[in-house]
């Protein structure tokens, strides 16, 4: 029996995001979770601030943890897989992997066994609970490992499980998503600044104003435009500023926005499997 449930190797943002998210929730106790990271700053910094085991390396966290959470930067998972391969054992390790541009199959073919493999991407707001992901099945899943990633991410916010070939428009829409509201809020913010209100106040009433319209989304029976509709008045000043959004094509803005993120994330899979992916999807 390994000596830990969950083995995270790489805890920059999104992997720490993740580790303080499932912490807070109280899924998983800080003696359940080794972790390894390459950087001697981070080491410190969350050995120090989380009280988790600091692995000595990536052979000790294999062979220590039944779940191995996959956190690295795209450009170091080769690297990473070919050091995992000499020491997995597919019958007691599984694999949850956040890796932006990488789909199941590589991580399976690189390792070369019938590893077990869930493919997540979750979003910044997982470490306070709230975060959104999307979960796709590797070829060879075992219930138990489904289970166990489904109640991990469910710690740390909310999930959807879609087919693989989804993922990279998944990445563009949650991946990326919370900083896309973080922008449009900034201007929203700064909008109220010029216009001579207290920044701290202008912060105040466009976050909650954020948070309320997603509640409202969420919970209403009531589709978008019946939401937009309800707000805006004719005549009134809502009804204008849409139209000035519309005038200057915010749609465009927004489906070129997503497209190029989603092409990024099919390059980054080029990057690591040339020719493979197929030009026509982005």
């Amino acid at each position: 029996m390994n000596s830990y449930r969950l083995g995270i190797i790489g805890c920059g943002n999104m992997g720490e995001a993740i580790l303080g998210g499932t912490l807070n929730s109280g899924f998983l106790k800080s003696d359940e979770i080794i972790f390894y990271d390459k950087d001697n700053y981070r080491k410190n910094y969350i050995k120090k601030k989380y009280k988790i085991y600091l692995s000595e390396g990536i052979a000790e966290v294999i062979k220590k943890s039944s779940y191995i959470l996959l956190a690295v930067k795209p450009q170091d998972i080769k690297t990473v897989l070919d050091e995992i391969k000499s020491c997995f054992d597919f019958k007691t390790n599984s694999i949850i992997s956040i890796v932006a541009g990488v789909p199941t199959d590589y991580i399976e073919k690189r390792i070369n066994s019938n590893v077990s493999v869930i493919r997540v991407m979750p979003n910044a707001p997982a470490l306070f609970e709230k975060g959104m992901a999307a979960i796709s099945k590797g070829r060879f899943v075992r219930n138990r490992d489904l289970q166990f990633s489904e109640k991990l991410i469910k710690s740390i916010g909310d999930y959807v499980v879609i087919e693989e070939k989804y993922q990279n428009i998944a990445t563009a829409l949650n991946g990326s998503g919370p900083a896309y509201f973080f922008l449009f809020c900034k201007y929203l913010i700064e909008s109220g600044i010029q216009n001579g209100l207290d920044p701290e106040i202008s912060k105040k009433l466009v976050t909650g104003t954020m948070i309320g319209a997603g509640i409202a989304m969420e919970k209403s029976r009531i589709d978008l435009s019946g939401l937009i509709k309800k707000i805006a008045s004719p005549g009134g000043t809502t009804e204008k500023a849409l139209r000035e959004f519309e005038r200057n094509g915010l749609d465009k803005v927004v489906y070129s926005a997503v497209k190029v993120a989603m092409k990024r994330a099919y390059e980054l899979q080029d990057f690591l499997d040339p020719g493979k992916c197929n030009e026509s999807l982005y």
